[in-house]
């Protein structure tokens, strides 16, 4: 906790801009870049963005005044994401702000000299993003989730409920670096909770309806997610599946839980993409991305799905229930 306070200081002194700062914007029109592995109409999508906006615009940027922004969605389709950061870079954008692991290794395999923004990416370092979260060098820094320790307190609300959980399957990706440390946190877990585990790994969206077959197949009992771009962008297929195969899902975001999976506990995303925002207002007024310290979530929510636990025949525990920060009834 020491370290998180340090850096979590550390960022807040370096993002803080004086008012007289804030007040004379350079009349340059910057140009944003906005990589997103997200359905364009997709309402959390748009919440995330809303969220990154407000806070720019009360720093002092308003798009189609000072700051333009260029938007690229992969509309479903993760594998576009090298050929949208190529063009961003293309276009020698000001910034390029970026959502989850696999769209920052993207923008970072696209250049090395335009300042990468990241939000909601689960291990940075790991992943290779960052020399360190107060140094990162380079030319990423950003918020991050560091909540891979958290995956086996999901395991645990998990097994409160199912109290006879022995077979968990384990939705992965091996093309998402943070996906694949939350796996190792999952099977290091598993054996205290005498839980047994069958991963599943996702490259395509098709893959999904293949998982909760091979799960039925293995006899598992619950499935959890790992939150690449393909699990996120069709979380209500996943949630939708798990109804159908009777396997409670628990992941880590909060709109997992809202399209119907059983719970989720982690970080609040809105929150990443607010912290995005100054990072974006910071590098606009000269700083370096590599002088900027990585910062770290700090508020984590539970969601409970009621309505899909009496769906699933399934009794919530009344401590649970008080101690969750959202129930969708």
């Amino acid at each position: 906790m020491n370290r998180r306070l340090f850096i979590s200081a550390m960022t807040g002194g370096l993002l803080a801009a004086p008012l007289a700062a804030r007040a004379q914007q350079p009349d340059r029109v910057r140009r944003l870049g906005l990589l997103l592995p997200y359905i364009e109409s997709d309402a959390q999508a748009h919440a995330r963005v809303t969220a990154f906006r407000t806070v720019l615009e009360e720093r002092g940027w308003t798009d189609g005044r000072n700051v333009r922004f260029e938007f690229r969605y992969t509309d479903g389709h993760p594998d576009r994401l090298p050929a949208l950061a190529a063009d961003l870079a293309q276009r020698n954008v000001d910034a390029i702000l970026t959502a989850g692991t696999e769209s920052t290794d993207a923008a970072r395999r696209a250049t090395k000299t335009i300042p990468i923004v990241m939000a909601a990416v689960g291990d940075p370092i790991a992943a290779g993003f960052i020399a360190s979260l107060a140094r990162p060098g380079g030319n990423i820094t950003g918020a991050s989730l560091l909540a891979t320790e958290l995956t086996a307190k999901r395991l645990q609300l998990l097994k409160d409920v199912l109290l006879a959980l022995t077979r968990l399957t384990v939705l992965w990706s091996g093309a998402n670096a943070s996906v694949i440390e939350k796996l190792k946190q999952i099977q290091a877990a598993a054996p205290q909770f005498r839980v047994q585990l069958h991963p599943f790994e996702l490259r395509a969206p098709a893959d999904l309806e293949k998982g909760f077959e091979a799960a039925a197949r293995f006899g598992a009992q619950a499935v959890m997610t790992t939150e690449d771009a393909i699990q996120i962008t069709y979380r209500a297929r996943v949630a939708e599946l798990g109804l159908r195969h009777r396997m409670p899902v628990a992941s880590e975001f909060a709109e997992f839980a809202q399209a119907g999976a059983l719970m989720s506990f982690g970080p609040n995303i809105l929150d990443q993409f607010r912290d995005a925002a100054g990072y974006v207002d910071s590098l606009f007024k000269g700083a370096k991305p590599g002088d900027l310290p990585v910062g770290q979530a700090t508020r984590f929510e539970l969601v409970i799905n009621l309505k899909t636990a009496k769906a699933l025949g399934l009794t919530i525990p009344p401590a649970l229930l008080q101690r969750a920060d959202e129930v969708i009834q």
